[in-house]
């Protein structure tokens, strides 16, 4: 396939960064900068999202091997973002010796709800679904704006997020709906149990889609794996709380060697 659009900022030790669906790299641009002051940030468009073409069939493995062609000479830190954690746990066990370390940010190894297991609810899923058919950009702009109206600066969040959703055309309804498909279906408990490198999720205290309750679950997975959770926030931290958030990434990084 065609390579995926990228933007690429800084110099150094190179981190990749994967959005979550429905988005582009656009959404946390600002937050790449800021994150590119001592290395290289290089942000990717997922396939048929943004400025990236499509691919066919539409599945997590496709995604992963799309997004691996694209990946630095030399092993990365992968930050995903929602599906974008997915892709990032996928990528890191199927190509292990490309990633040094993975940052998983309001993501969820098993995003719908069980009986045993935090997660959405299926129907709420489906709900939105048949939502976006009917209106893919406004029912986006309004889960976007849900996730920041109670911050004091809501105001410039929601500048930001609206200004991210005018630079590209919304992901066609079939793209939109095999990348839920995704979600549905993955089940990376077992993946996150036994993968060998630095992981640190972070959590939102606020998050309407990967509820706090997971931080728990996803302990009693592994021992190994670094959970924080940053109090107040919704499912944009880099937007509401990129302070924090960029605190709790460079620490991260630097305690993981992953800066070399």
């Amino acid at each position: 396939m065609s390579e995926l659009h990228q933007e690429i900022y800084g110099q150094g030790e190179p981190v990749v960064m994967l959005h979550g669906w429905a988005m582009h790299t656009g959404i946390w641009r600002e937050f790449a900068q800021a994150l590119a002051v001592c290395r290289q940030v290089i942000c990717l468009d997922l396939p048929g999202h943004g400025l990236s073409k499509n691919i066919s069939p539409y599945t997590l493995e496709s995604v992963v091997d799309a997004v691996s062609a694209q990946l630095p000479g030399q092993a990365s830190v992968l930050v995903g973002w929602s599906l974008g954690g997915n892709v990032a746990l996928r990528l890191a066990e199927k190509y292990p010796q490309r990633v040094k370390a993975v940052v998983l940010i309001a993501s969820n190894p098993h995003f719908v709800q069980t009986e045993s297991w935090p997660g959405m609810p299926a129907q709420l899923l489906q709900e939105f679904a048949a939502n976006i058919q009917k209106n893919a950009r406004q029912t986006l702009l309004r889960f976007m704006s849900l996730q920041v109206q109670d911050r004091a600066d809501v105001r410039a969040s929601l500048k930001q997020i609206k200004r991210a959703m005018q630079e590209c055309a919304a992901p066609d309804p079939e793209i939109l709906l095999a990348a839920l498909q995704v979600l549905q279906t993955v089940d990376q408990r077992e993946m996150l149990r036994s993968l060998n490198l630095p992981v640190l999720m972070v959590f939102a205290g606020q998050d309407s889609l990967v509820p706090v309750s997971a931080v728990e679950a996803c302990r009693l997975l592994s021992e190994k794996v670094e959970l924080k959770i940053i109090p107040g926030a919704g499912h944009l931290p880099f937007i509401s709380d990129q302070k924090q958030l960029l605190f709790l990434l460079e620490g991260f990084i630097l305690r993981s060697g992953a800066n070399g």
